[in-house]
């Protein structure tokens, strides 16, 4: 029950009722109001339907191997598209939110880049090095904040921390970013403060892939969660410049749990502004 859900509401709300019936002058306002509580009721019923997502709850996926998201191989629109994130640089740093235990990471490192990425399991972190043969050290970063994962030729930095702690002075400035599953990963209201910590990572030649999924969000609560056009423009057409790259038709018998029918994934390329 919220706060706009009471007895007290319900039973207000029955008294307008009547009140329009008993004295039709003041049926006008009574509607104003009634439409209001039946506003608030219909949007609080909207974000309710959406599953709520937390580090705790992302540490208890790994824990439980439920990580359906992963993939043991290389991102296919990451592939089809790495000239657009390298952009004819050598040796650039790109960073992974949510990187998990990607092996997009060691496909980047493979092609002589630096990998900063940031996840919350420390078990996914642990998976990768040792399932890719990769020699790592672990530190303790400063205040607590959680460890640092680093590979032997100090060209991978997986901090294992909550995102929304990262801090810039952490991993420097980042000339790539590759964002396959944190927009999609993180609550609706969580985004603009996403959008805001990963702008104070940005190199001023940033070339920035993030890839979204398109689907009913009627059907499925989530997460991942559907990303529309319309919100990846709210939350990065004001300070960058937004193209859209690619759509393929992503969807797998897995998804038909999820009681949809069909499942895209999205690619868009987010630069400086000129």
């Amino acid at each position: 029950m919220n706060d706009h859900d009471t007895p007290e509401i319900r039973c207000s709300l029955r008294n307008l009722s009547r009140v329009t019936e008993w004295y039709p002058e003041s049926s006008v306002a009574c509607a104003h109001v009634l439409a209001y509580f039946q506003h608030v009721a219909m949007t609080e019923d909207k974000q309710s339907q959406f599953t709520v997502v937390s580090p705790e709850y992302w540490q208890k996926r790994w824990e439980e191997r439920k990580i359906g998201w992963h993939k043991t191989n290389v991102d296919s629109l990451l592939e089809k598209h790495v000239d657009k994130l390298i952009n004819g640089r050598n040796n650039i740093r790109i960073f992974f939110p949510f990187c998990g235990k990607a092996l997009d990471m060691k496909c980047l490192w493979e092609m002589g880049h630096v990998i900063v990425g940031v996840e919350v399991a420390r078990t996914a972190l642990e998976e990768f090095f040792e399932e890719n043969s990769i020699k790592y050290t672990v530190s303790d970063l400063p205040d607590g904040a959680g460890s640092l994962f680093t590979s032997e030729d100090n060209r991978i930095h997986l901090y294992c921390c909550d995102l929304f702690s990262f801090k810039s002075d952490f991993g420097g400035p980042m000339n790539g970013v590759w964002d396959r599953g944190a927009l999609v990963a993180i609550n609706k209201e969580d985004r603009p403060r996403y959008v805001e910590i990963l702008s104070s990572l940005l190199a001023p030649d940033f070339c920035y892939l993030v890839e979204t999924f398109e689907f009913d969000e009627t059907k499925h609560s989530g997460p991942p969660f559907f990303v529309s056009d319309k919100d990846l423009n709210d939350l990065y057409g004001g300070k960058f410049t937004l193209t859209k790259l690619d759509r393929q038709d992503a969807f797998e018998e897995q998804h038909k749990a999820w009681g949809i029918d069909s499942f895209f994934e999205k690619l868009h390329l987010i630069t400086p502004k000129k």
